[in-house]
């Protein structure tokens, strides 16, 4: 340390007050805030509008040896999350009767009914079904009334058979999924497993965004300074440890300033979520928000693996951008991190939808992909104490790898002037170091 201060932390200072205080710095943070704003009251919106978008389906029974109610049967499957809630404002679909086939047929084409169901009996005795509608035929909704005839078709089928039919009851008593984990572990909630997969979607993104938006700061940072010259002047007073330190901590700590406020804003909007709806719909269910899941100790993990990974990628774009003097050269030498930083983004990206895949417990414990994934099984409680400590161990090692291996490149890359970028560049830099 004391080979690094005080002069890492002058380039650190004249770093972070030359980002925050610039017009783009400050424009860009007000209107990322006021997104964040927006975003974290948008399920508040969506709801409102969810409610009032309920689809309005008329059925028109030909069949006249029906025995069942088609009304009851279907809304067994059209809405069964009211019916299994006891909750008339989440319903799907108003189902109702139409009589007249042309005239609900009119009410389609004029938007007021999403589809007419018809019901006729076939030859062969089986029910036979047609949508009149706009809708998809392979959408959700198509393919949920195509469930309900399903539904209403073996209503018909025990009527015939001389057994009584429950139209307004499930075709089953429950159906619940359960983890074959240890015992006693507890069974998540449908609203607590999307929150789960909200959040690690969330906090996975916010690193892949750190790395790629400040790791290029940095770049694009140690090139301004090549390209005017003021390198040369700035190396004369300190060593380039000094400024490759100086230059991570200072654009880290800007980016930081930027994402407190952008964080400040979408966590403000996401407390006022309870109280908005609570005033719009009368009250929410204990254990309904989205980010019910996003605990303290989910918290400390994401600011570790986002702290650490910044790092490792800070150094790598740092380095990178000493080796070429014009802007746009850099976006060329930075393409191994961006290559990185989106292969481990992909894969934590699938990994929320399906945390138990095989793959990705090995590939939690690869450095450069460790901040996105073991966070992402850290969400879903998949991690073991010792595997995310295994992961921080490796994860430190490298960046101390990753360190020797930049300030190596960084020594002669800030005085080369005219280098190609590419592999060979970094190859270059390194062997000319020693």
């Amino acid at each position: 340390m004391g080979g690094l201060l005080p002069n890492a932390l002058l380039v650190a200072r004249r770093e972070y007050l030359q980002r925050v205080r610039s017009r783009a710095f400050v424009v860009s943070t007000i209107v990322l805030a006021v997104v964040a704003l927006a975003a974290g009251l948008s399920p508040v919106a969506l709801r409102a509008l969810d409610r009032e978008a309920v689809a309005r389906l008329a059925v028109h029974v030909r069949a006249t040896d029906l025995g069942v109610d088609p009304i009851g049967a279907a809304n067994v499957v059209l809405n069964a999350g009211a019916l299994t809630l006891g909750d008339e404002g989440k319903r799907a679909f108003d189902i109702q009767l139409a009589p007249d086939l042309e005239a609900a047929i009119g009410q389609v084409r004029a938007r007021r009914l999403v589809g007419v169901l018809v019901i006729d009996r076939a030859a062969s005795g089986k029910l036979a079904y047609e949508l009149i509608s706009n809708v998809s035929p392979a959408g959700r909704q198509a393919t949920i009334m195509k469930l309900a005839a399903v539904w209403v078709s073996i209503q018909d089928g025990l009527q015939r058979a001389g057994l009584a039919p429950s139209a307004t009851g499930g075709p089953y008593e429950r159906f619940v999924v359960t983890p074959a984990g240890p015992s006693g572990a507890v069974q998540p909630s449908e609203t607590q497993a999307v929150g789960q997969v909200l959040v690690a979607t969330i906090l996975v993104i916010l690193i892949f965004i750190t790395v790629m938006t400040y790791g290029m700061w940095i770049a694009v940072s140690v090139v301004e300074e090549k390209s005017s010259r003021v390198m040369e002047l700035v190396l004369s007073a300190a060593t380039p440890a000094q400024m490759l330190t100086g230059k991570v901590v200072g654009v880290g700590a800007a980016g930081l300033t930027q994402y407190a406020a952008i964080l400040a804003a979408g966590l403000g909007a996401t407390l006022l979520q309870a109280p908005v709806e609570g005033a719009l719909f009368g009250g929410v269910r204990p254990g309904d928000s989205p980010l019910s899941g996003l605990t303290p100790a989910i918290l400390l993990a994401f600011v570790g693996f986002f702290a650490l990974g910044f790092l490792l990628y800070a150094l790598l774009y740092a380095a990178a951008g000493s080796l070429v003097s014009r802007q746009e050269d850099v976006q060329q030498v930075a393409m191994p991190m961006i290559f990185l930083a989106m292969g481990g983004y992909f894969a934590a990206s699938m990994a929320v939808t399906s945390i138990e895949a095989a793959w990705v417990v090995p590939l939690s414990f690869v450095p450069f992909f460790s901040p996105y994934l073991m966070l992402a099984r850290i969400v879903f409680g998949d991690a073991e104490p010792w595997e995310v400590a295994a992961a921080v161990a490796a994860l430190l090692a490298t960046i101390a790898l990753v360190a020797w291996f930049a300030v190596r490149i960084y020594r002669t890359g800030v005085l080369t002037y005219g280098q190609r970028p590419g592999l060979h560049a970094y190859l270059e830099a390194f062997r000319r170091s020693g």
